[in-house]
């Protein structure tokens, strides 16, 4: 169908590295971006000899959300490509209030994409991320405060246990730009639904694509893409201060008195990725923050017996040459 399409061919030489995966599952939204991942997608299965389906999750939280999941289901019935399809309800809706509006959401499609993944026997669920994402998220992040960490942005690949079942994930249009998935639909002639929350400037992440990234090229024209290289160096960066960090906390870290050897002072970035690291594997990922770990990290700098960075779920204490957490019952 698009086999003498350059702006096709261009596009699925962009894509990033497939993991392995007999039969794909794409997220679509109706958006231009899923829209166009999906055709991409289509024709990349052809070629790799993949079966393909259709996930679409619908959150109830727009009036219009239905009338989405009924274009998106049209849509896979003309092209012939098998179609799931999950509604949340108002039980869905009265469950995990604590989480707000987007944790709900987030969990309410990962939770469905889990079920579906069931259902249709796929291997791998794609989604349709992209350069301007990317370049979103790592901003949204810079301004929150991250470290190297953060800055790497989105992953290309990633698997994330849900329940009982593991989310194999592929991004593959995280090097390809909204103006150039636009165009590939436009080269193929395929509308796709728009989003109205998407124009508003009521979350963060949209008044960072309406309002700063606007400015960053009106100001230095490339400035984008300039922001997604510093995420690709950033992610390598890490990886290395990761494999250094792991192998101190196998020299200096005593499991069963869950306590560090702060006796050395290895660089800044080093030590905040030992405590960092510490703080995961004892269950407390989800309180992480730049403030806390410059805290623990005072601790480890300043020989002061006695001082404690103390917070709801955790104490972590300075004794003579050693950092000691002491992680409460819940």
């Amino acid at each position: 169908m698009f086999k003498k399409n350059p702006c096709l061919q261009r596009l699925l030489a962009k894509l990033t590295p497939a993991p392995e995966g007999k039969k794909l599952a794409v997220a679509v939204s109706g958006g231009t971006d899923s829209v166009a991942l999906l055709f991409l997608m289509r024709e990349w299965c052809r070629m790799k000899r993949r079966e393909i389906c259709v996930f679409h999750v619908d959150h109830s939280m727009r009036k219009t959300s239905a009338g989405d999941a009924d274009w998106v289901k049209n849509l896979c019935k003309e092209h012939g490509i098998e179609f799931h399809s999950r509604t949340a309800t108002e039980e869905d809706h009265s469950k995990n209030r604590e989480l707000g509006s987007e944790g709900w959401a987030r969990n309410f499609r990962y939770s469905s994409f889990a079920s579906m993944l069931i259902e249709s026997g796929a291997d791998v669920i794609v989604t349709g991320h992209n350069s301007g994402d990317q370049a979103e998220t790592i901003l949204m992040r810079m301004l929150r405060g991250c470290s190297w960490k953060g800055i790497h942005g989105i992953k290309s690949r990633v698997a994330l246990k849900f329940g009982d079942t593991v989310l194999k994930m592929w991004r593959p249009i995280l090097n390809i730009s909204r103006p150039e998935l636009s165009a590939f639909l436009a080269s193929i002639g395929q509308s796709w639904r728009e989003d109205e929350t998407n124009q508003t400037d009521v979350y963060l992440r949209n008044k960072i694509r309406h309002q700063l990234m606007p400015l960053l090229e009106k100001i230095y024209k490339g400035s984008i893409e300039h922001v997604v290289a510093l995420g690709e160096d950033a992610a390598q960066l890490q990886k290395d201060l990761h494999a250094r960090a792991v192998r101190y906390l196998r020299k200096y870290y005593d499991s069963s008195k869950n306590q560090i050897n702060v006796s050395l002072k290895p660089e800044t970035s080093l030590r905040r990725e030992v405590i960092r690291i510490w703080l995961e594997n004892n269950g407390l990922g989800e309180v992480i923050s730049r403030g806390l770990i410059e805290r623990i990290d005072d601790l480890w700098l300043i020989k002061n017996n006695g001082r404690a960075v103390k917070h709801a779920t955790f104490e972590i204490m300075r004794h003579k040459k050693y950092l000691w957490l002491r992680v409460f019952a819940s």
